[in-house]
């Protein structure tokens, strides 16, 4: 018997996120929120994007599973703040402009991991456009609703775009313990909005998972691990024993997150991924490629 092909139509999530005049933002199910298992018993969430869902409105939308692209529709007169050197692809009628906003807004970039100035794209033309947008690693893209999440902690250099407000700053870190051993250095990135909505995109290495935690609850986390967090307080704890400290492979105390409050968590954080990536050269006593490893 010869086999017939079932053709099946297109659903109401294929056809969401279409704009106008020929602006069309692509809807795909990594707009959601996913728990796969028993994860979600344990108040974990697989995250692909969380905060406005795009198959309603078209606004924007995460593309692709691994190395994604974020596509954002801009109205007329609308602006979005990409991270330099993230843009991929854009419409016509896009302005682009580099804010500097010397010295505080300058300053406070920097000291939280980004780029001295952040660039706007603006729609100046009179139909609805677009713009896509990519991490400047390999990495995922994480959309966090600034009306939930009003102040968010990252990682030093997690900012990638936001739209409707949502603007990267910094906080410094007086504790000696948590400056050395809690994984972000002296000086942490910040997310907020002033007018407390928008949503922001940060990006992160590997599978992300979001935790919710309880009042009391706390989350230990490997220090490169720990992606940002909302409301909870941060603090470390001792690996373990004096062996466990020499050879876990941890180093000497893990990062702890205490709720109420969110934490996000990445399975390959960037600073490992590019050590095991790297590459030694070795030279011979004349300068010559002795081997690579």
């Amino acid at each position: 018997r010869r086999l017939q092909k079932r053709k099946h139509p297109r659903t109401r999530e294929d056809r969401a996120g279409e704009g106008t005049e020929g602006a069309t933002i692509m809807s795909t199910p990594l707009a959601t929120v996913v728990q796969p298992g028993k994860a979600g018993e344990l108040g974990f969430s697989w995250v692909a994007a969380e905060g406005e869902q795009v198959c309603k409105d078209g606004t924007w939308d995460v593309v692709g599973q691994q190395m994604q692209i974020l596509s954002v529709g801009i109205q007329p007169g609308q602006t979005v703040m990409l991270e330099p050197g993230s843009m991929m692809y854009m419409g016509p009628g896009v302005k682009v402009e580099a804010n500097c906003d010397c010295p505080m807004g300058c300053c406070a970039r920097c000291l939280g991991g980004e780029a001295c100035a952040i660039m706007e794209y603006t729609n100046e033309g009179s139909r609805p456009t677009y713009v896509g947008v990519t991490p400047s690693v390999p990495a995922d893209i994480l959309a966090l609703d600034l009306a939930q999440y009003d102040l968010i902690h990252a990682r030093r250099g997690a900012f990638m775009s936001s739209m409707g407000g949502g603007l990267p700053g910094f906080e410094c870190e007086a504790n000696p313990l948590l400056l050395c051993c809690a994984g972000f250095g002296c000086c942490r990135q910040t997310i907020s909005s002033e007018t407390g909505q928008g949503t922001a995109f940060i990006q992160a290495t590997g599978t992300v998972e979001r935790k919710t935690l309880a009042a009391g609850e706390t989350l230990v986390v490997d220090s490169y691990s720990l992606v940002a967090y909302h409301d909870a307080k941060l603090w470390v704890r001792p690996v373990g024993s004096f062996g466990a400290c020499c050879c876990s492979g941890e180093g000497c105390c893990n990062t702890t997150v205490t709720g109420p409050g969110t934490a996000w968590v990445q399975s390959m954080p960037w600073e490992l991924f590019r050590r095991h990536m790297g590459v030694v050269v070795q030279l011979d006593k004349n300068g010559n490629i002795k081997s690579v490893s």
